[in-house]
């Protein structure tokens, strides 16, 4: 039985079946949540590896779309995609690559976090590289790179289920759509575990009597920052099915695209401390190459997302984006004692460690 809160309800359901699952996978101990995430992630990332090699050999076989060229098309755009096409293209890359630093979030809970997480970070880029390679080639080889192959690609929703649906049958892209909700649902437990922790940290360091700079004594967990987060998620989720009209896959691809430019902005900030890090060590000043181009590409592909104008909502999502990352700066020029005091336990921590 349907529930006709709008159209198509069944999104709806589940994402309250998510929620319902997510919140209190978030406030359990860390280490029992990583096993669930490493489960729901470890079963979906073996399915994509496994439908994109068994394309690509479909491929190689002579089983592709009828006249697709050849693998070299992959990595030399076609004519009229030009730079700022493969700008834009970066936005998703990012998307893909969204949350392997989120474990940097888990520093003081994880032992030996100066040992263990640089090694995390790293196994995870390279790791992530080589999944979301593999499998964008398969999805863009397997619906075809001529322009009925990349309307597809355009249209889907849900590419390795259709592609599933595709070449092995229905059956197949409805398990592959089962794949993709538990790798949705992983993904969300992450983004809450990450900014529950980083609210945590915030709200201990400037409002020290705030219940989100708690730790639960039953969990070990800073269940109230957790908490917040999962009910703000849920007020903008209905804000966007309620207030502004979206479906299911609108609200699912807002969310995605502020939280990529978002990362844009971060990423931005990283290099840039990157960059004065290595312009202070004299012998190193030749590096600065790297941090500057970074920030270049970075500023581009946000600057291909403001102009020209983007249809729809995505006018003004980098807005809202800037708009938000602008409020801390101005709270600082307000208030500049609040720098001081967030950084104030930096130093106690690091000796804490040694």
């Amino acid at each position: 039985m349907r529930i006709e809160l709008w159209p198509d309800a069944s999104s709806f359901v589940l994402t309250v079946v998510a929620v319902a699952t997510a919140g209190p996978l978030s406030i359990i101990p860390t280490r029992r949540a990583g096993l669930v995430l490493i489960i729901l992630e470890g079963i979906a990332i073996a399915a994509m590896l496994a439908i994109a090699a068994t394309i690509l050999i479909a491929m190689a076989a002579g089983h592709g779309p009828e006249g697709d060229p050849p693998l070299r098309d992959l990595f030399i755009p076609t004519a009229g995609v030009g730079a700022a096409s493969i700008a834009m293209g970066l936005s998703f890359g990012l998307l893909s690559f969204a949350g392997f630093e989120q474990v940097a979030t888990l520093g003081e809970e994880v032992k030996t976090s100066r040992f263990t997480i640089p090694r995390v970070l790293v196994g995870t880029v390279l790791g992530a590289g080589l999944v979301f390679t593999l499998v964008t080639a398969a999805e863009t080889l397997g619906f075809g790179t001529g322009p009925a192959g990349v309307a597809s690609f355009t249209a889907s929703t849900s590419l390795l289920a259709d592609l599933s649906a595709r070449y092995f049958g229905a059956r197949a892209g409805d398990v592959f759509d089962l794949f993709a909700i538990a790798s949705a649902l992983g993904g969300a437990l992450a983004s809450i575990v990450a900014a529950s922790r980083i609210l945590f940290a915030l709200s201990r360091d400037l409002l020290p009597a705030s219940a989100l700079g708690r730790v639960s004594a039953v969990s070990g967990t800073p269940r109230n920052a957790a908490l917040c987060i999962l009910v703000a998620a849920v007020i903008g989720y209905a804000a966007m099915r309620g207030l502004f009209r979206a479906s299911g896959s609108d609200a699912f691809f807002w969310g995605s695209t502020l939280g990529a430019l978002a990362l844009l902005v971060a990423y931005l900030l990283v290099v840039t401390a990157a960059g004065a890090l290595v312009g202070s060590l004299a012998r190193e000043r030749w590096m600065l190459f790297i941090p500057a181009c970074a920030a270049i590409a970075i500023i581009y592909t946000f600057w291909v997302n403001i102009y020209p104008p983007q249809p729809g909502a995505y006018r003004v999502i980098p807005w809202i984006v800037l708009v938000w990352c602008c409020v801390p700066i101005v709270a600082t020029l307000v208030d500049p004692r609040l720098v001081t005091r967030i950084t104030a336990g930096f130093p106690a921590a690091r000796s804490r460690e040694e």
